[in-house]
């Protein structure tokens, strides 16, 4: 089963010049910031001779919860991160015919559609982790290292909720990863979330899981979780999930992108 369906738009100076991309060096992810549309509706405003109202703007890959559409090809330009100049020294570029093009010259730009509400869809985001992660296969990247937001690139607010909870955002990557290199799509263990209170809840489905006194391996063991015993969650912190183990106490557990822990709620 296909990726992504290919839907291209006609060329056009302001959404698909037709220029080439100098290599693909890095994905950069973004949102729509309309909400209540489809990946279809946004191909179809990007499409025609003004290229959706004169305005130099565009991406590769428009995503939502139903499906993903192609409608730049992948050798060629689209105007998605080049707002400002280019912060990540790896992506920066200019060509003769694209003075200071920045990433918009060396990288693909995916867009993840919003809901009504204003929220992205969990489903939007598991389909982007499968398109993400073919083009990583397709050209050779690292999802850790070469996949940024817009925010990255240029500073702007884009996708806003992932400039407001990075930590989203490296989940994200992580679950790139573990498609990349099992071939199935890993959903996230928790909310990536951080706070006092209680945010959620995992089962412990790993034998012998150490829990820590913080978010990662050079942190001191407290201790063992016991397995198949549901523990709440109140703090995620790149699939480190803070417990309460037990009258209060609390330690840190890993997710290892779900072969350690599953989500209870």
């Amino acid at each position: 089963m296909a990726v992504w369906i290919e839907d291209l738009i006609v060329k056009n100076q302001y959404s698909r010049p037709g220029m080439k991309l100098i290599g693909v060096k890095g994905l950069v992810i973004h949102w729509t910031a309309t909400p209540g549309a489809s990946d279809e509706n946004e191909v179809k405003f990007f499409d025609g001779a003004d290229g959706g109202g004169g305005r130099y703007a565009s991406a590769h890959l428009f995503v939502d919860r139903d499906s993903a559409r192609l409608d730049i090809p992948l050798d060629e330009v689209a105007y998605h991160a080049n707002d400002h100049a280019c912060r990540i020294p790896k992506l920066a570029a200019t060509a003769s015919y694209y003075k200071n093009g920045g990433a918009n010259l060396t990288a693909i730009g995916i867009e993840m559609c919003v809901e009504k509400d204003g929220t992205i869809h969990a489903e939007t985001i598991t389909r982007t982790v499968q398109v993400a992660a073919a083009l990583c296969k397709q050209f050779g990247l690292n999802p850790v290292a070469d996949i940024y937001r817009h925010y990255d690139i240029t500073g702007k607010n884009c996708p806003a909720p992932w400039v407001a909870k990075p930590a989203e955002f490296t989940t994200f990557k992580n679950r790139v990863a573990a498609e990349v290199q099992t071939g199935k799509t890993v959903a996230p263990v928790a909310p990536v979330q951080t706070g006092g209170g209680i945010i959620g809840q995992v089962r412990v489905t790993a034998d012998g899981l150490n829990i820590r006194t913080g978010p990662g391996t050079s942190y001191p063991s407290k201790g063992k979780a016991i397995t198949n015993r549901v523990y709440n969650v109140t703090a995620n912190v790149n699939d480190w999930h803070e417990i309460i183990v037990r009258d209060g106490e609390k330690g840190w557990v890993f997710g290892n992108n779900g072969k350690y822990l599953s989500l209870v709620r």
